[in-house]
């Protein structure tokens, strides 16, 4: 299944790729070179919900479609929901965690926010991500 492609060609400032999808009931993105490949099954032995694994939700719809990741333990793959879009924002558009966010977020991965769409999408470091915190209190 092909990832949607969205190019921002608006402005002279510099891109950043990015993997954008449905986490519980707030849009999300990766950088997209941590994405290696997308299915509409899992694929791995290892894998983890985005609800569950970036927003510590338990009870929700199950994914629609199967990103792969890979981590010091090989291959695994992150379930999302919704449409999945690889998009290229402005760098004028990521901006930090502001500091309360950044002292109360429960995911060590969330690294920041991008407004797209007249919304914001948060941003999530794949390389701090692994199927296993998913499963941590």
């Amino acid at each position: 299944m092909p990832i949607n492609a969205l190019v921002d060609n608006t402005s002279l400032a510099p891109h950043v790729a990015l993997v954008l999808f449905n986490a519980g009931t707030v849009r999300a993105a990766i950088e997209a070179h941590h994405i290696l490949s997308m299915s509409d099954s899992p694929t791995t032995s290892r894998a983890a919900s985005a609800d569950a694994l970036l927003l510590g939700m338990r009870g929700v719809p199950a994914p629609t479609h199967w990103l792969t990741l890979q981590d010091s333990n090989g291959f695994w793959q992150l379930g999302v929901t919704g449409n999945v879009v690889l998009s290229r924002l402005s760098t004028t558009v990521l901006f930090p965690l502001p500091p309360l966010l950044a002292a109360r977020h429960a995911s060590p991965a969330l690294c920041g926010l991008a407004r797209h769409n007249k919304t914001f999408l948060l941003l999530f470091d794949g390389s701090m991500l692994t199927p296993e915190l998913a499963t941590q209190p």
